[in-house]
Parts: structure tokens; C-alpha cells; sequence
């Protein structure tokens, strides 16, 4: 079969559009833009991402559902300081006293277990904290230095992705 060079240009510049598609498809997501908001929980649903990441939706299928499954499992696709949590006050909270002589990670998560109910994994991602005069609830890692944080859950702090 016989291809002329305007076909096989033609061919050439759809395949580096498809490409080209795919690639923004996958990146342009909450992930990229704003990789700060790894790890919230929950929240209100920030409109600018979730339109990028439809954009990936209506050209090809797999990278759309990929960049919402991204956003999704990371947090990255909710607005910051928008989940139900951030409405607690910290003027009823309860203030739970450790003996600093006799306390560890477990013995935090047992306390703090009994308070809340909940068993609870400091060096989870998904715990959020905050400090009693800050309004905006982070990741605990946010909230601490590495040693600090290396003390509170055990773990080394992991690096930022």
C-alpha cells in the first residue's frame, strides 16, 4: 500500500495530538496543581479540578477516570479547609494529659482512643490536627518537624511527593 506524505504527516500530527492528550489528560489533575492538599480526608469538591479532570474525561476515557481516581485517592481534588471536621471548636475540646516520663506512640493512640472512640494511627495520612490557635485543619505531618513527627508516630517523616 502506498502512503503519500501528506497522509503520513497527517498520521504523524494525530498521533502526537493523541499523545499530547493523554499526557495533559493524566497530569492536569489536583495532584499537579496543588500537591500541598495530599492527603485530606474529605471536603467540598474544588470545581477547577474537577472540570480539568473531566476535560481528560470527554477525550479519552482512561486517562479521565485515571486523573479522578488520582485526585480522589489523594484528597488533592477537595478544597482546602472545607471538610466537616474543620467545624469543631476547640474551646469544648477535652484536654488529654499524658505523664511525659511514661509516654509513647501506643500509649498516645490507646488515650486517645478512649477519648474519641476510634482507634487511631498517628502516621496516618489521613489524621488531621491543629494547632489550638490556628482555624485550619493539616496532616499532622505539616504541623511538625521531623523529629518532632518521628517522636509523635514512630516513623520517619516521608519526603514530600
Amino acid at each position: 500500500m502506498f502512503m503519500t506524505d501528506r497522509i503520513r504527516h497527517r498520521l504523524r500530527l494525530g498521533v502526537a495530538a493523541a499523545l499530547v492528550i493523554t499526557v495533559i489528560g493524566t497530569t492536569a489533575c489536583g495532584t499537579v496543581l496543588y500537591p500541598e492538599r495530599r492527603g485530606q480526608a474529605a471536603g467540598r469538591i474544588d470545581p477547577a479540578v474537577a472540570v480539568l479532570d473531566g476535560i481528560g474525561l470527554l477525550f479519552f476515557v482512561v486517562p479521565g477516570v485515571i486523573a479522578f481516581a488520582v485526585d480522589f485517592a489523594t484528597g488533592t481534588i477537595y478544597l482546602p479547609g472545607t471538610a466537616s471536621n474543620t467545624t469543631l471548636d476547640m474551646d469544648d475540646a477535652d484536654v488529654v494529659r499524658l505523664d511525659p516520663d511514661t509516654v509513647d506512640v501506643k500509649a498516645i493512640e490507646r488515650r486517645l482512643a478512649q477519648a474519641t472512640g476510634r482507634d487511631i494511627d498517628l502516621a496516618d495520612p489521613a489524621l488531621q490536627a491543629r494547632r489550638p490557635d490556628a482555624t485550619e485543619w493539616r496532616p499532622l505531618a505539616a504541623l511538625v518537624s521531623a523529629p518532632e513527627y518521628a517522636a509523635l508516630t514512630g516513623r520517619r517523616m516521608q519526603a514530600a511527593r
